[in-house]
């Protein structure tokens, strides 16, 4: 299967890094809202919150991918659907979508902090946004205890 020579991905910023998802993934950006915590959810599970009458989990990111977020009060939730799973992310803020060249995005090595969580690091002029997938992120916090 041959790659896609240009994709689009939606940039945000995480534990003062850039972070992208593939655009297909984001369904909504939303203001932070009010999130209700679960009893004996997993350690990044925030709790759930109420979008347009559906109940969806909310995710820290910052704290799933090992970073420290900066200010936990402030910020957006990404809402992304992916297997037709809804699940938000809280981010510190939010660029917008951004075109990529197949060609500007290097894979990163197995052994960096991101694992498989990582598609790899989009290289646009001087900065650096890592490329992270949906369904690697949401299978590890399916599968962790």
């Amino acid at each position: 299967m041959a790659e896609l020579s240009e994709f689009e991905v939606f940039v945000f910023g995480v534990g003062g890094q850039e972070m992208a998802f593939d655009v297909e993934h984001v369904s909504i950006v939303i203001e932070k809202t009010d999130i209700t915590p679960v009893p004996r959810a997993k350690k990044n599970v925030l709790g759930v919150m109420n979008l347009r009458g559906r109940i969806v989990p909310v995710i820290d990111l910052a704290s799933m991918l090992g970073l420290s977020c900066k200010d936990s009060a402030e910020g957006k939730i990404v809402v992304v659907n992916y297997e037709d799973i809804e699940t938000g992310f809280l981010v510190e803020k939010v660029r917008g979508v951004m075109r990529v060249k197949s060609e500007d995005v290097e894979k990163m090595h197995k052994f960096d902090s991101f694992g498989e969580k990582s598609k790899g690091i989009i290289k646009k002029q001087e900065e650096l946004i890592i490329h992270l997938s949906v369904g690697k992120i949401l299978e590890e916090l399916t599968m962790s205890s």
